[in-house]
C-alpha cells in the first residue's frame, strides 16, 4: 500500500513545473520547535544550508516519504546542511507533534509556526514542499517536491539534489531561486485562514493597528521610555515598521514571552497569534494610514 502510494506521488510531482528566478531574499525569523528549543535562521550561518520540510499531521505525502527524508537527512548531514520540519497547521498544537514524533520517528525538529508568518515568508502553500534556504546570504535556494525518478520515459527531476551539491560547495551566493510547482492531495493542503490577498484584507490602522500597539508597546515606547523610539504618531511608526517586523519574526519583541503551555507568569509579554499576525500584514503591506 505504501508502495502504491508513493508512486502515486510522484506521478503527481511529475507533472510539475519549474522556474528560475533572481535570488529570493528574505529576513531572519525564530521558531521553537515542539520540544522547546529555539531556531533563529541567522545562526544557522555556520551552515551551508537549511533545509526546511513542510510537514502536516494529516500529510499522507509526509508519512510515505519519511523514509526519503531520513535518506537524505543521511547523505548531506556532514555537508554542513542541517534538516528541519515546519508545521504550520492551525490546530497542530506542540502536543500533538510529540505525539507525531513518536509515532513515526521523525528524528529532526519540527519548527512550530503557529503565527504561519514563517510559511508566507518563504511561500510554502503545502504540506511535503521543501524549502532549501542559504542561511548566510538570506536567500531561498529551492522550494519543490523531492526528486523523482524517470518514469515510462519522462526522465526524473535533480532540482533538488543539484540545489544540495551547490550548497555543499560553497556555490550559492547569487544563485537564481528554482522554483518547482506541483500538485498535493488535499489532506497536504495548508489553510491560512488570516492571510492577505487583497488590498480589502489589509488591517486597518485606527482601529486594529493602533489599539494593539496601544495595549502591548505604548508603556515602553513613549518619549523618555526605555524603547528606542517613542509610538506618538502615525509616521513614526511606519518609519520604525521594518525594524518591528523584525523583531516580531525573531520572537526578540514583546520581551518576556514565555511559554504559556508550562504555567502562569506574572508580567508575561506574550502576544496572541492574531495581534502578531495582524501587525506583521500590515507593516508588509507598506504600514497605511488609510
Amino acid at each position: 500500500m505504501k508502495i502504491l502510494k508513493y508512486f502515486g506521488l510522484m506521478a503527481a510531482v511529475l507533472t510539475a513545473t519549474q522556474t528560475f528566478a533572481a535570488p529570493q531574499r528574505i529576513g531572519d525569523f525564530n521558531l521553537i520547535d515542539h520540544k522547546g528549543t529555539a531556531h533563529q535562521l541567522s545562526k544557522y550561518a555556520y551552515q551551508n544550508a537549511l533545509v526546511v520540510i513542510s510537514q502536516q499531521n494529516s500529510c499522507s505525502t509526509n508519512q510515505a516519504l519519511f523514509s526519503e527524508y531520513r535518506i537524505l537527512q543521511t547523505k548531506w548531514d556532514n555537508e554542513g546542511i542541517s534538516f528541519v520540519m515546519m508545521n504550520s497547521t492551525v490546530g497542530d498544537t506542540p502536543e500533538k507533534l510529540r505525539n507525531y514524533d513518536n509515532s513515526y520517528n521523525v528524528n529532526m525538529p519540527i519548527l512550530v509556526d503557529d503565527t504561519q508568518l514563517v510559511a508566507e515568508l518563504l511561500g510554502i502553500t503545502k504540506a511535503g514542499e521543501i524549502v532549501i534556504l542559504d542561511p548566510k546570504n538570506m536567500t531561498v535556494l529551492y522550494r519543490g517536491p523531492m526528486d523523482t525518478p524517470g518514469s515510462r520515459g519522462t526522465p526524473g527531476t535533480t532540482f533538488l539534489k543539484d540545489t544540495l551539491a551547490a550548497a555543499a560547495a560553497g556555490e550559492t551566493r547569487n544563485r537564481d531561486t528554482v522554483t518547482v510547482d506541483f500538485e498535493a492531495p488535499a489532506d497536504c493542503i495548508i489553510d491560512f485562514p488570516n492571510a492577505v490577498t487583497s488590498a480589502d484584507d489589509v488591517p486597518d490602522y485606527e482601529t486594529e493597528i493602533a489599539p494593539i500597539l496601544i495595549e502591548r508597546c505604548v508603556v515602553c515606547h513613549i518619549e523618555g521610555g526605555i524603547g528606542p523610539f517613542a509610538m506618538n504618531s502615525h509616521q513614526m511608526v511606519q518609519g520604525w515598521s521594518p525594524m518591528m517586523r523584525e523583531v516580531l519574526m525573531t520572537k526578540r519583541m514583546p520581551p518576556a514571552q514565555v511559554d504559556p503551555s508550562i504555567r502562569h507568569f506574572e508580567n508575561a509579554r506574550n502576544m496572541p497569534i492574531e495581534e502578531v499576525q495582524k501587525l506583521v500584514h500590515w507593516i508588509n503591506a507598506g504600514s497605511p494610514r488609510d
